[in-house]
């Protein structure tokens, strides 16, 4: 076999061994298939084929892939000067969401507390939201957390659902600077913690962590909230009032266990304060003046929540 490009012995010499393109065993294993002889008639064999015999033709091609390959690898670990270069993404990575916490506004009604202990709603702090700030009363009262905690501690949902839109629309706000009313129902450090233990002894197949920190999730808070309401609706009842309504509720809530059995049985044109009997401050940051009467407190909270202020607590 003859190749039709292959120049004289005397050039393959020069340009291919003594100029270092190739290794004189790949020369042998390149021009093997010729029989030794190029189209010019040079004897080649002694040189390419040091025992004369031939190469398979798989040979041949593992060799070139091998002695090809390997002619540049690098034999040296390089290791980079200096630090890496930092890379700054330009794009967002996919699938990454992008969070937006809001922040607590003030509302026309305070946290809750007993006597002399009435905080108002965190004007900021942050969370995460349950629900739209602008959700109807029906929308909070079908949430799962509310139903479980109403069913829990025998109050209507409606009357759960009120109280949170009344402390915060159901934002799980912070709280405010010189009080510990945090969450969607604003609960003071010490009511949350009485209640959600009072609640986890009451119902010990339901998981609850009882620890103050989580006040902050609304479903523990709510567990609490419930409890303190229906502790509420008896100890309305004790007073006389045998079917307290969510309005009458409220009154106990916002201002403690002994205001709100004498607000549920107050006369409609009362003055508020001369009830609450609390400071310039404490009452502005409870939405209401001097005064206020006992019939605008409750149309305040009624313009709130919608019909269901005067529908009976108690399930």
């Amino acid at each position: 076999m003859d190749f039709a490009f292959a120049p004289r012995l005397a050039t393959l010499r020069t340009s291919l061994i003594g100029g270092g393109l190739m290794s004189r065993e790949l020369i042998g294993v390149f021009l093997a298939g010729s029989g030794g002889r190029t189209k010019n008639g040079d004897q080649v064999g002694a040189l390419l084929r040091p025992s004369g015999e031939r190469f398979r033709l798989g040979a041949i091609a593992l060799a070139l892939t091998g002695l090809c390959c390997s002619a540049h690898a690098q034999t040296q670990v390089v290791i980079p000067s200096g630090l890496p270069v930092q890379v700054v993404p330009k794009y967002p990575e996919v699938g990454a969401p992008n969070f937006s916490f809001p922040s607590g506004s003030s509302t026309d009604v305070g946290g809750t507390g007993t006597t002399g202990d009435t905080g108002g709603s965190g004007s900021t702090g942050s969370g995460g939201t349950t629900l739209p700030a602008n959700a109807t009363l029906t929308q909070v009262a079908q949430q799962d957390f509310i139903q479980a905690a109403a069913a829990a501690t025998g109050i209507t949902p409606e009357a759960l659902a009120a109280t949170c839109m009344a402390e915060s629309n159901c934002q799980n706000v912070g709280a405010a600077s010189g009080s510990s009313a945090s969450g969607e129902f604003q609960m003071i450090n010490s009511t949350y913690q009485a209640m959600i233990d009072q609640f986890a002894a009451n119902n010990p197949g339901i998981s609850v962590d009882t620890s103050l920190a989580g006040k902050m999730d609304p479903t523990n808070e709510a567990y609490a909230a419930a409890q303190y309401l229906a502790d509420g609706v008896q100890a309305l009842q004790a007073a006389g009032d045998a079917s307290p309504t969510n309005v009458d509720l409220r009154g106990y809530y916002q201002f403690g266990a002994g205001l709100g059995a004498q607000i549920a049985n107050a006369q409609p044109n009362q003055s508020l304060e001369s009830i609450v009997q609390l400071t310039p401050s404490q009452m502005a940051a409870n939405g209401i003046t001097a005064s206020t009467t006992v019939s605008q407190w409750r149309q305040t909270y009624a313009n709130k929540i919608g019909a269901a202020a005067y529908q009976t607590a108690g399930a």
